[in-house]
């Protein structure tokens, strides 16, 4: 049975068959759907027909099936025709009588006809159209969206620039926004009233902001309802003293009363923590909170001693007149040093460090190092996605509202419309647009708006371009080619290192003041302004050196570590150059001939003999202690001749000993001995000794030194002598004839090397005084006294 069954249910042959309906209107069965125009009745469709999916009828009407042959719109069902049942040799009699022929009606949605709505297309058109005009007419008909911004007293700044804002998102958005400027009496307030939702815009300060979002100091809880838009402007902290009082720093505060800030009272603000940071303590002052009017009026009545005022400059608190009086003639300006400022803005982020520039105030010539905090504009969390008269904000509304702070601040500071503030010294600088916002180390210290940031980040405020680096690329490469050179010609830097001293302390000065400076901006660059760059770090370091700490300390342990290396190291570098210098002067004061040397040795012309003539005449049997001074005109290195052992109390004169100037300046009229070598530069050597001699007697006219001339040429032997020589060497003619004796009596080179060598193992040559000596030797040859010696001898003892 179930084999016949499906068997019989296989799919039956589409016919193309045409059909006749009650009113004689034809249908095709056969392929898609076709318009027909039908009149009014039934269709009646044979039993054989194979699909009724073909048939179109119009609507309302009823379509009859004679057959269960058709799969209807709709189901899944099939039915076999019983004419087929004689196919199935399986079929039954129960199968014939399931399948007898019977009517059935089928009630039909036929296809829409051609019109106005007779397409998709045309349909979609329409919806859209409506659609469109709900809109419009919904636009046209609805209110802006209403902004609440939150500012200050109208006697402030706050006030006149939330006026300025709302004139320039109007003008931005003329029919979508409308912004309601809402008075009050400050930032705490303002806080308040964007937590609870009752506003939606806040001009605050970023100190208070940041004790917001992390539920301290006036609020109890943290909270995240607050996004920072954009820093507008720095409050300065100014710090005011009476001039009756005489208080010009901070120190000669404790005592007095001072007016730190608004009330609350017991909550901290730029004052105490400006205070406390710098060590003081509750009993060290008399704190008084009120207002600035209030405060105006305690200053001028002498009960006040000082006061804290943080606001923009020139504050109208201070320059404002009544009846022809302005605070700011009986006040006095401190200044917060630049140590106690970085230790603040470490400790306190939202602090910046900033100046009173001069002549903001009547009478006041200087600058002013203060610090302030940043006048910033916040935003309440998820504002924009609330509906206000049934309307949201503009796609892009914050990101828009960041751009024309920025763009349109002449119109903020020039068109708020408030006659009595005057905002032309407040400047809104895109480049300082998140200080104040992000820390030293470019970290938010409160949450900041996506679409802000966004901002911000386009224009490069939150990432460096390949110009920020050009610097520090510009001295890698400057430091990379100088260790290249280094290494490349380290064998002739250390030659000349080794040569001149001087060049090597100096060398290694420049290296360890470079290495310290990076050092300290490495460590303090985050925490120190004094140490905020690397020029900065430079000029640190040199007032270290030369001054002390002063007022640029460090912060850091490891930069306090490093401060001390290098205060230690500089105490050695410079008792170092001290002691080379007072050695270098020594030195040269050794140099330098004395004005007063008398009997000393002077040695005319240069060569290598010469320095075996000092070594002579430095031995102990010489003249150890005696003056010498070299005359010559060729360029002598001194200093290589001063490391001899046998070179002290030795002076040089480089000039050319002929003249009689230079011969004059070595003394030669008190000298005991000169010594005139022969100059091997010269093409006639003897013949220079003979002008030297001739200039010696001439420049020594009343005391005539013992001359000593060496000859190259024996035959001018007796020239020099004529010349006023007292002896005559030429050590030629000695070197051939000892090597003549030599030929005869072997070893006897030996014996003259000893005699004239001074050793404490050899022999030499000694003079006798004249009273240790018979006058009988006087006037005798060395044969004479020898034959002499040699008949009175001692023959038991001939030694």
């Amino acid at each position: 049975m179930g084999m016949g069954m499906a068997h019989c249910a296989a799919p039956l042959v589409r016919t193309s068959w045409q059909y006749r309906t009650d009113t004689g209107a034809k249908v095709h069965p056969a392929g898609p759907a076709v318009n027909r125009r039908l009149g009014p009745g039934q269709l009646h469709v044979p039993h054989h027909i194979d699909d009724m999916r073909s048939a179109c009828v119009p609507e309302g009407q009823t379509l009859t099936v004679s057959g269960p042959a058709a799969i209807l719109p709709g189901t899944s069902r099939r039915f076999v025709h019983p004419a087929r049942k004689a196919r199935c040799p399986m079929a039954t009699e129960a199968t014939r009588e399931q399948y007898r022929p019977r009517r059935t009606v089928v009630k039909i949605r036929p296809r829409r006809g051609p019109g106005i709505f007779g397409t998709r297309a045309r349909r979609i058109f329409w919806v859209a159209l409506v659609l469109m005009c709900h809109a419009s007419a919904g636009t046209a008909g609805a209110e802006p969206v209403t902004l609440r911004l939150a500012t200050g007293s109208r006697t402030g700044v706050y006030y006149p620039i939330g006026c300025g804002i709302k004139r320039v998102i109007e003008r931005a958005y003329p029919n979508d926004v409308h912004i309601e400027v809402v008075e009050t009496s400050g930032t705490l307030e303002n806080l308040r009233l964007l937590d609870r939702e009752q506003v939606d815009l806040a001009l605050v300060q970023n100190d208070t902001a940041y004790y917001f979002s992390r539920g301290q100091e006036m609020f109890s809880l943290p909270s995240s309802k607050a996004l920072a838009i954009a820093s507008l402007y720095t409050e300065i902290v100014q710090m005011i003293a009476t001039r009756k009082s005489g208080i010009e720093y901070l120190d000669q505060l404790k005592g007095r009363r001072i007016r730190t800030g608004s009330p609350p009272e017991n909550t901290s603000n730029s004052a105490t923590v400006i205070l406390a940071l710098d060590g003081w303590e509750s009993g060290d002052l008399t704190d008084v909170r009120c207002g600035f009017a209030e405060t105006r009026d305690l200053l001028l009545s002498n009960s006040l001693d000082a006061a804290c005022i943080t606001a923009g400059i020139p504050t109208p608190v201070l320059t404002e007149r009544i009846d022809g009086i302005a605070l700011q003639d009986y006040v006095t300006f401190l200044p917060i040093n630049e140590g106690l400022a970085n230790r603040l803005m470490r400790a306190f982020p939202y602090f910046v460090y900033t100046e009173i520039p001069a002549h903001t105030y009547h009478a006041q010539d200087q600058a002013v190092k203060t610090v302030g905090v940043r006048a910033i504009l916040v935003a309440r969390k998820h504002f924009e996605e609330t509906r206000t008269n049934g309307r949201k904000f503009p796609p892009g509304f914050v990101k828009n509202l960041t751009r024309l702070l920025f763009e349109q601040e002449d119109v903020i500071r020039l068109e708020h419309g408030v006659a009595s503030a005057d905002l032309r010294r407040y400047r809104f600088a895109r480049e300082q647009g998140l200080a104040g916002i992000l820390d030293h180390r470019g970290r938010p210290i409160l949450p900041v708006h996506p679409q802000s940031m966004a901002y911000f980040r386009e224009q490069g405020l939150l990432h460096r371009t390949l110009r920020d680096y050009l610097p520090a690329l510009f001295w890698a490469a400057v430091c990379v080619v100088a260790l290249i050179y280094v290494i490349r010609y380290r064998s002739a830097i250390r030659r000349f290192t080794q040569r001149h001293v001087h060049v090597r302390l100096v060398a290694t000065f420049i290296c360890l003041y470079v290495i310290g400076t990076l050092a300290m901006f490495f460590c303090e660059r985050y925490n120190n302004r004094s140490f905020e760059s690397v020029p900065e770090s430079f000029w640190s370091i040199t007032v270290y050196l030369f001054s002390g700490f002063e007022d640029r300390y460090p912060i850091t342990w490891p930069g306090r570590a490093i401060s001390v290396l290098i205060f230690l190291l500089s105490v050695f570098f410079f008792g170092a150059v001290a002691g080379r210098f007072a050695a270098a002067f020594l030195r040269k004061q050794e140099l330098k001939m004395p004005s007063d040397v008398h009997d000393h040795i002077v040695i005319c012309n240069w060569n290598e003999r010469g320095k075996r003539v000092v070594n002579e005449l430095r031995h102990p049997e010489g003249r150890p202690d005696a003056d010498i001074v070299i005359i010559d005109n060729k360029l002598l290195d001194e200093k290589e001749l001063h490391r001899l052992p046998a070179f002290h109390k030795v002076y040089c004169i480089q000039e050319d000993p002929i003249r009689h100037g230079t011969l004059k300046s070595a003394r030669v009229s008190l000298a005991d001995t000169v010594i005139v070598l022969g100059d091997d530069q010269s093409p006639d050597p003897d013949a220079k000794s003979a002008m030297i001699i001739l200039a010696l007697l001439s420049e020594c006219k009343k005391r005539r030194p013992h001359i000593i001339a060496e000859v190259m040429n024996s035959d001018n032997s007796q020239h020099l002598r004529d010349a006023g020589a007292d002896e005559t060497i030429c050590t030629t003619e000695i070197g051939v004839g000892i090597l003549a004796h030599c030929a005869v009596n072997k070893q006897l080179s030996v014996v003259y090397k000893d005699l004239l060598t001074y050793s404490f193992e050899g022999n030499e040559i000694y003079i006798v005084p004249q009273e240790s000596y018979p006058e009988a030797f006087v006037g005798k040859t060395f044969a004479e006294c020898a034959q002499i010696l040699y008949a009175n001898r001692d023959r038991r003892n001939p030694v």
